[in-house]
């Protein structure tokens, strides 16, 4: 291309580009000048007019749903299985079942028989005898005899008896039930107290040291069994013995008691609630060759006992009226809370309570069958009693109880020895080797604990232990109590046929006020172990064979004064069921 031709070119470019420009810049001066003229000449603009709002017709749009049904065609499917057993060494091993306790009808036996002899000619009997289960009434009769002949070196002839036998009998009806029982003991122990060695002033036969007790008895029992809360629950009973001896000593109790209960929701904060009250009358006629003496003694006890979630309360009172040769009054507080700190495992109680004990002459010769047949009796008032304590269990196997007591005591009753009063009214002489008793007043602080410990049906093992600490008022000790005693039992099946049982006891030294020529001085009873160990092979369910060994030790202990166990004494046996 040619210079000139390039010019020419350029030169038109320009020219086309220079006419739309201005335009532009034309239109921009006049709009502006436009605008600034409007502006000049209209400064505001008001437009008044009337408002009408409306609102625009909706238009719906109509729609019907519709249901398109649709058949879901299922697939056929054609399959098969085709397995083989896998080999394998495994070797299944039978599991014993675990042995459950049924009380079944055709398992119980009517029928129990225990019989054995030992050494020091020493004769046992024993049979129980009872209905099968039924829920109408229950029967059942009892009886047992041991003998020995004793001859304990150099004391006096020592031979004893026991003799037992009682019927008993229950009745259940619809909202009742009704029992009764009858029962005769005979007991024969004689006051070998003393060495013959040293009297021979007077020659004394065996018949001469002979005591005998007859006990003759029944007690009948009616008791309520209504099931709802609102309803008077009632319990009423009655119980008669009669006791005699060798020495003219005779004692009669007739004795009432009854309880009246409901359990109507009283208050509205409580689970579980009952208002009742204990009413007793106890009527004694005791003779002996001095004295005749008539004793009733009435009491009334209301309670009512509360059950808050975790806590159990009793509150209540007991008075009692006491009359003989004159009338006293007596009133005793009835207060017993529990509470459930780790329920079943952890339990915390606290009680005041109190309480008129009638030492009659069944009680105490059951304690000392040596008593002395004049035997002073007398009335023991516990004013009060504080306890407290911790209950409950480790685990399904181990249970325990703690619990301390304090106690305010009038006319505790202690047993002494007779060294005063002639042996009999035809024998003047005194040996001491009767008891007598001795009432005095005392504060005495009881520390006591329980354990035990059952697995399964195969080992049981409990102990128990008590620590007494006597003040006593006038005495000087507190004749023939120990300080501490204890106990551990237990029982050990080693295998179905062969079981084990034992017993071990322990009683602290114990103090007894002896007078000698009228001047009375203070002797001491030892401690003592008394180990007793047992052994039953079972040849089947109805026979058995047992021996048992008592006092393995062979120690002579002494629990009365003057009064000295056999030693070792062994016993072998056969038990039957049918």
């Amino acid at each position: 291309m040619s210079k000139e031709t390039l010019d020419i070119t350029i030169k038109t470019v320009m020219v086309k580009m220079i006419k739309p420009i201005g335009i532009l810049l034309l239109t921009a001066l006049l709009c502006q000048s436009g605008i600034s003229q409007l502006a000049a000449q209209n400064q505001e603009v008001t437009i008044i007019a009337p408002y009408k709002p409306t609102i625009s017709d909706a238009v719906k749009k109509s729609s019907d749903p519709q249901i398109i049904e649709k058949v879901a065609e299922v697939p056929v499917v054609n399959y098969s299985i085709q397995s083989q057993a896998v080999p394998t060494t495994f070797t299944i091993s039978p599991i014993k079942p675990s042995l459950i306790d049924v009380d079944r009808e055709e398992e119980l036996r009517r029928n129990y028989l225990r019989a054995g002899f030992g050494n020091y000619t020493t004769p046992y009997f024993e049979l129980f005898t009872n209905s099968l289960s039924s829920d109408d009434f229950s029967i059942g009769f009892h009886a047992r005899h041991l003998s020995s002949k004793g001859d304990i070196d150099d004391y006096a002839p020592s031979a004893f008896s026991q003799n037992n036998v009682g019927l008993n009998v229950k009745r259940y009806l619809k909202e009742k039930i009704l029992s009764g029982r009858v029962y005769y003991d005979r007991d024969v122990v004689h006051y070998y107290g003393f060495e013959p060695a040293e009297y021979t002033d007077d020659t004394l036969s065996n018949e001469d040291l002979r005591q005998r007790f007859s006990l003759i008895g029944a007690d009948f029992e009616i008791l309520s069994n209504k099931r709802r809360n609102d309803e008077l629950n009632y319990g009423a009973g009655i119980d008669f013995y009669h006791l005699t001896d060798l020495f003219d000593s005779k004692e009669m109790k007739i004795g009432l008691k009854s309880n009246l209960n409901t359990k109507n929701e009283f208050f509205d904060f409580v689970e579980s609630q009952e208002l009742g009250a204990d009413i007793n009358f106890d009527f004694y006629n005791n003779t002996d060759s001095l004295n005749d003496q008539n004793t009733l003694i009435g009491e009334i006890a209301p309670y009512i006992r509360l059950n808050i979630e975790f806590l159990d309360l009793t509150l209540g009172a007991r008075a009692v009226v006491s009359s003989d040769t004159a009338t006293n009054f007596y009133l005793y507080p009835e207060i017993k809370a529990s509470y459930q700190i780790i329920p079943n495992y952890l339990r915390f109680y606290a009680n005041i309570t109190g309480g008129l004990h009638r030492n009659s002459f069944r009680s105490v010769t059951q304690e000392n069958p040596w008593a002395n047949p004049l035997f002073p009796l007398n009335y023991t008032s516990t004013k009060y009693q504080f306890k407290g304590g911790l209950s409950g269990k480790l685990n399904n196997t181990f249970d325990y109880n703690f619990s301390v007591a304090y106690s305010e005591i009038e006319n505790l009753l202690l047993f002494n020895n007779d060294f005063l009063s002639a042996f009999s009214p035809e024998i003047s002489q005194n040996f001491g080797n009767k008891f007598t008793g001795l009432y005095d007043d005392a504060q005495v602080t009881k520390i006591a604990a329980e354990l035990s410990y059952q697995q399964s049906r195969f080992l049981d093992i409990q102990l128990r232990a008590s620590y007494h600490d006597y003040q006593m008022s006038s005495q000087a000790k507190p004749w023939h109590k120990p300080a501490f005693e204890a106990a551990l039992s237990g029982k050990f099946l080693f295998t179905e046929k062969v079981s084990f049982t034992g017993d071990l006891f322990f009683n602290s030294k114990t103090y007894v006020q002896v007078i000698e020529n009228g001047i009375s001085t203070i002797e001491e009873n030892k401690a003592y172990v008394d180990l007793n160990l047992g052994a039953e092979y079972r040849f089947s369910k109805n026979i058995s064979a047992f021996v048992s060994l008592n006092n393995v030790t062979s120690t002579r202990y002494f629990r009365w004064y003057n009064y000295p166990s056999q030693r070792i004494n062994v016993m072998g046996g056969l038990t039957f069921s049918f």
